[in-house]
């Protein structure tokens, strides 16, 4: 997925979980070390992948994103929860996101 699908998937995908227009989004550029993992907390979040980094994996609570997996039947480009990305090539990579950022109602009646 590019940026631009991602821009016009992103509107459609919150009003479908009931949020509409009330969401932030945040461009992340993530700058992997050689055989480096990190782990992201995405619980309340959304992370949209919006490019096709090579030698990187990227798991989550939505699935896999792994180019050069061929046991999966599917590529997951939406993930949250606990993200696990790991760059398993010998040279630094990059991966690039949208972070969508729900903004939920107060329930504080003041």
């Amino acid at each position: 997925m590019n940026a631009a699908l991602a821009l016009e998937y992103i509107p459609r995908r919150m009003n479908e979980l009931g949020y509409g227009t009330r969401y932030y989004i945040r461009f992340r550029h993530f700058v992997l070390q050689a055989n480096e993992k990190i782990e992201l907390d995405a619980y309340n979040q959304f992370f949209i992948l919006i490019d096709e980094p090579s030698d990187v994996s990227v798991q989550s609570d939505f699935g896999t994103f792994d180019i050069a997996e061929d046991k999966i039947n599917e590529q997951s480009y939406e993930h949250q929860g606990t993200i696990n990305i790991n760059n398993y090539s010998s040279h630094t990579n990059h991966v690039r996101f949208i972070q969508v950022i729900p903004i939920h109602k107060s329930t504080n009646n003041n």
